[in-house]
């Protein structure tokens, strides 16, 4: 398997598929906007929704990169995690978007070389940077979870389609 194939791999079980962890795709599947907007009486503590737009931030600044767009970043981390929207409509158009970004990510990520990702583009190469992503998927998948645990709202096993 060469880093390109592995890199697909981690993504794609990390956003899509149950395996170690729970990925992002079931760990948001089945939310009403009420369980997604939902926050514990904890300043410091997201809710799902918040959460969920942070790694979308940093996702599509990811594609945009991949697509050759100038990606523009925020001068505060804290600003990602605001989201528009509240009602289930804009919480299931905001999913769907996720959803395609993810899969966008892996068209572009397919179409690399090893040498294109061995490239610096800022601080990281890109490698750095994809693998960076991934991770950072599966660190929140784990807060998103926790908050539907706190709820009550999440199944003891699913399958993923």
């Amino acid at each position: 398997m060469n880093v390109i194939d592995l890199l697909l791999y981690e993504l794609d079980h990390t956003y899509n598929q149950d395996d170690w962890y729970s990925p992002i795709k079931l760990a948001l599947t089945d939310l009403t906007v009420e369980q997604a907007t939902w926050k514990l009486d904890i300043e410091s503590m997201n809710s799902i929704w918040e959460i969920a737009a942070h790694l979308q931030y940093y996702k599509e600044r990811l594609l945009f990169q991949l697509q050759g767009k100038k990606a523009d970043y925020g001068t505060n981390n804290q600003d990602t995690f605001a989201f528009e929207g509240n009602s289930q409509l804009d919480w299931d158009a905001f999913v769907n978007k996720m959803h395609e970004v993810n899969q966008r990510l892996g068209e572009h990520i397919q179409k690399l070389s090893e040498t294109d990702i061995e490239k610096d583009t800022s601080k990281f190469s890109l490698l750095k940077r994809i693998s960076g992503i991934i991770r950072h998927d599966a660190h929140h998948a784990g807060q998103i979870i926790m908050i539907r645990k706190l709820q009550g709202a999440w199944p003891v096993h699913q399958e993923m389609e």
